[in-house]
């Protein structure tokens, strides 16, 4: 007990002697001694502690969050219909508005009720009905974040980044993502007509209605046919459509499945992709760089850096590899076509992807609000950020889309077969 005692007797001594230190220290600064004319100077000594107090918080007069306080005390005094002074609403706004500030689409701060919307919608099972996509509540609009392939939404020409502005003639700037998502979600067969703001790489706007029929979808993550070219040469077309739990899985199995045919070449077809899951992403790339080769390195702004390795497992080294990459191409799917590139020299046919090299993380609050944010960006293993730059193809190439409607003809996939010297 004594020794407790001699200890936090010791620990306040320490603190006294910071504290007298720091009232010292705020005295000259201004020049000012403690004794003046022999007597203590005890006002002083009372600015001086405020001043070390004062010092140790936040400044927030320095950034101007002072003004805040400013409007709410003129509001609050002088505004005429006080009822409509709802401290904590005018609270979430000015937050969302904070946030929207920052130069990035992936980030932003959700009230409860956008908040728990968003939840359910990246909580989707693979056969949800409805069109297939996850959206989150931005100002006067609904952001589109992710369009699986092969979806309702997909094949209607739905893209990241679009703003749905109304639902079946309703604007959603006054509903919140619970409301949005209910209005676009109904039994399959259903239609569902979305006005779309899509914004050009000129910042000029386009307005157009999209009308998307609801469906019950069940997408094979992993799809893939052997293809006889010139001479009887086989090339094994692999087409990933979904980063999933089971897709390394579905991977392994194909391989297995095409190991008793000659392939001499592989097209690995990651166009229109923009769900992922980077674990999975690394296991895919081990299927095609050998063992210690580096993925991709993960650095953040507090925390060390992360850097992912392939695994190895064998059976497709020494294939030549084409990757089909377009402006939908994604996160995970742009790791693993640049790994490719830079580890086993796989040639990138297409347009440039997406550029999104950035991944988010939540922080939830008290009451259920939450803020999505920005926490780390991915680098290629030659140290290559392609976050809103984009990666560029070795060969660029523009879908067809006309010739594929009239005949099915895939010129892109054309294209990546020409890669090949038969």
């Amino acid at each position: 007990m004594k020794k407790t005692k001699i200890v936090i007797i010791f620990l306040l001594w320490i603190f006294l002697g910071w504290f007298v230190w720091q009232v010292k220290f705020q005295r000259n600064k201004l020049n000012q001694p403690i004794v003046q004319e022999g007597k203590l100077d005890l006002n002083g000594i009372i600015q001086s502690i405020w001043n070390v107090v004062n010092a140790k918080t936040l400044n927030f007069t320095k950034l101007n969050y002072k003004r805040f306080d400013e409007v709410y005390n003129i509001l609050q005094n002088y505004y005429y219909d006080q009822d409509k002074l709802n401290t904590w609403v005018m609270i979430e706004n000015a937050l969302k508005a904070f946030v929207d500030g920052i130069d990035d689409p992936y980030t932003v701060y959700m009230d409860s009720n956008q908040n728990s919307g968003f939840q359910e919608e990246i909580k989707w099972e693979i056969d949800f009905e409805w069109i297939w996509i996850v959206i989150s509540k931005k100002d006067y609009y609904v952001l589109v974040e992710e369009v699986v392939k092969g979806s309702p939404a997909f094949k209607a020409g739905l893209m990241v980044l679009d703003r749905i502005v109304a639902v079946n003639s309703g604007i959603v700037k006054d509903r919140d993502i619970n409301q949005a998502m209910l209005k676009i979600k109904w039994p399959k067969w259903t239609k569902v007509t979305l006005t779309i703001e899509r914004l050009k790489k000129d910042l000029t706007k386009d307005y157009f209605n999209k009308t998307i029929t609801r469906d019950k979808l069940l997408i094979p993550s992993v799809t893939s046919q052997i293809l006889t070219w010139k001479n009887n040469n086989k090339i094994w077309y692999i087409n990933i459509s979904i980063i999933g739990e089971e897709t390394e899985k579905l991977l392994r199995k194909n391989i297995s499945e095409i190991k008793s045919h000659n392939i001499k070449w592989i097209v690995l077809d990651l166009r229109w992709n923009g769900w992922w899951l980077l674990p999975i992403a690394v296991e895919i790339v081990s299927h095609f760089v050998p063992k210690w080769k580096l993925v991709v390195t993960a650095k953040y702004k507090v925390f060390e850096d992360e850097k992912y390795y392939s695994k190895w497992y064998g059976g497709l080294q020494k294939i030549p590899v084409v990757v089909l990459m377009d402006g939908m191409t994604a996160s995970a799917w742009e790791i693993i076509a640049l790994a490719l590139q830079e580890q086993i020299g796989a040639t990138l046919v297409g347009t440039q992807t997406f550029g999104k090299w950035s991944i988010q993380t939540m922080d939830e609050f008290k009451g259920g609000a939450s803020l999505k944010y920005t926490i780390w960006k991915w680098y290629t293993p030659n140290g290559l950020n392609v976050d809103k730059t984009w990666a560029t193809p070795n060969i660029e190439i523009k879908f067809d889309s006309e010739k594929y409607l009239k005949d099915r003809t895939d010129n892109q996939l054309q294209k990546a077969i020409e890669v090949f010297k038969f």
